[in-house]
C-alpha cells in the first residue's frame, strides 16, 4: 500500500517511520525544506524527531501533489488551526482520496471539529476518517506497542481501512462515532495542561487523580451536548488518551502546564494544541450553558493571566455537590 503523510512534526514523522518500517511505501510532505533535506540526507528528522532513524521506504518532499498523487491513503497531520485552509488550498488533489485525520483539536475560528470543517469543504464524510488514541509519537516511531481508534461514519468502512493499516505493534479499533473520537482527542489536552499546572505546583498525586477524573466528566458533558456518544469517552480515544497525556512526560500539553506553574517560558518547537482548544471549549460551554470548571480555570490562567495558585485554590474550594458521574 502507498501512503502519504501530510505534516513534518513529530506525529507525522512517527507515522512515516512506523509505516515505512512495516513495509508500506510512504511519501511524507514537509513544509520546511530543511526537514526534507534532513530526512533525505541523514535519514532523520532532526528538527522534530531527533534520534529516530528513517527507513529507505520513506521519501520526503515539499510538494503536496507529489506526496498525494499515487497514495491510496492520505494521513493529514497538520496543526488544527491551519488544517481547513490547507484542505481548501489542495481540495482538488485531496477530493477523491481516503483521508485519515490524525490532528487533535478544535478550529477556534469556527468552533467546529475537523470533521465538520471537512464536510463543509468536501461535501461528504464518506472518505473522512479520524485516528486518535493514547499514542506518543516517539514510542510509535520506536516500534513500541500501542492501540488507537479509527473512526468513519460507516463502521464497516472503518473496519476495512483498519484491515489495511493494522500492524503487529499498532493495533487499531473501529468506531462510527467520528465526533466523539475527535472530541476525546481534543479535550484531553486541556485537562493535561491543568494536571501539568497542578504537578508543577506540587499539589500531589491525589490532586492529579481528581483532575483527571473530573476532567473526564467535563469531556463527557461537552461531548454529549455536541452529539457524541458517551461510551466513546470510556475508550482509547477518551479515557485512554486522557490518562496518557495527563501523566506522561512526553506530553507537550502537560509540559506546557508544568512551565506555567513554574513561571518559565515553554520552549517546545511544536504547537501546544490545548492552548487553542481551551479557548474553543470555554466559548462552546458558555454558549451551551455547561459547567466546565477545569477548562475555565485553564482559560483564566492562560488568557486572563490569572495567578495559577489562586485559580487552583478557587477550583479546589468550589461549593460541595453530589457526584453524578
Amino acid at each position: 500500500m502507498k501512503i502519504a503523510i501530510l505534516g513534518s512534526g513529530s506525529w507525522g514523522s512517527a507515522l512515516s517511520v512506523h509505516f515505512g518500517n512495516k513495509g508500506f511505501e510512504v511519501v511524507q510532505w514537509c513544509r520546511e525544506k530543511e526537514v526534507v533535506d534532513s530526512i533525505s540526507k541523514n535519514r532523520e528528522n532532526r528538527l522534530f524527531l531527533r534520534g529516530i532513524g528513517y527507513p529507505e521506504s520513506v521519501k520526503a518532499t515539499t510538494s503536496v501533489e507529489e506526496a498525494v498523487s499515487e497514495a491510496e491513503v492520505v494521513f493529514s497531520v497538520i496543526p488544527v488551526q491551519f488544517t481547513p485552509a490547507f484542505w481548501n488550498k489542495y481540495r482538488g488533489v485531496l477530493y477523491s482520496k481516503l483521508v485519515v485525520c490524525a490532528s487533535k483539536g478544535i478550529d477556534v475560528e469556527a468552533l467546529k471539529t475537523l470533521s465538520q470543517r471537512y464536510e463543509e469543504i468536501f461535501g461528504s464524510l464518506d472518505n473522512y476518517y479520524v485516528l486518535s488514541g493514547p499514542t506518543f509519537a516517539r514510542e510509535i516511531a520506536a516500534g513500541l506497542p500501542a492501540a488507537a481508534v479509527v473512526a468513519n461514519v460507516d463502521s464497516e468502512r472503518a473496519i476495512n481501512t483498519i484491515r489495511e493499516l493494522n500492524t503487529s505493534t499498532f493495533r487499531l479499533y473501529a468506531s462510527s462515532d467520528v465526533l466523539g473520537v475527535e472530541l476525546g482527542g481534543a479535550l484531553k489536552n486541556v485537562v493535561a495542561i491543568a494536571t501539568g499546572i497542578s504537578d508543577g505546583m506540587g499539589l500531589g498525586n491525589n490532586a492529579r487523580a481528581a483532575l483527571i477524573t473530573r476532567g473526564l466528566n467535563e469531556i463527557k458533558r461537552l461531548g454529549k451536548a455536541l452529539g457524541a456518544r458517551e461510551e466513546t469517552f470510556y475508550g482509547l480515544s477518551g479515557v485512554g488518551d486522557l490518562v496518557l497525556t495527563c501523566t506522561g512526560d512526553l506530553s507537550r500539553n502537560r509540559q506546557f502546564g508544568l512551565a506555567v506553574a513554574e513561571g518559565r517560558e515553554f520552549t517546545g518547537k511544536q504547537v501546544v494544541e490545548g492552548v487553542y482548544t481551551v479557548k474553543a471549549v470555554v466559548e462552546l460551554a458558555r454558549k451551551l450553558s455547561l459547567e466546565m470548571p477545569i477548562s475555565e480555570a485553564v482559560y483564566k490562567i492562560i488568557y486572563e493571566r490569572k495567578n495559577p495558585k489562586e485559580i487552583m485554590e478557587e477550583l479546589l474550594s468550589r461549593p460541595v455537590k453530589e457526584e453524578k458521574g
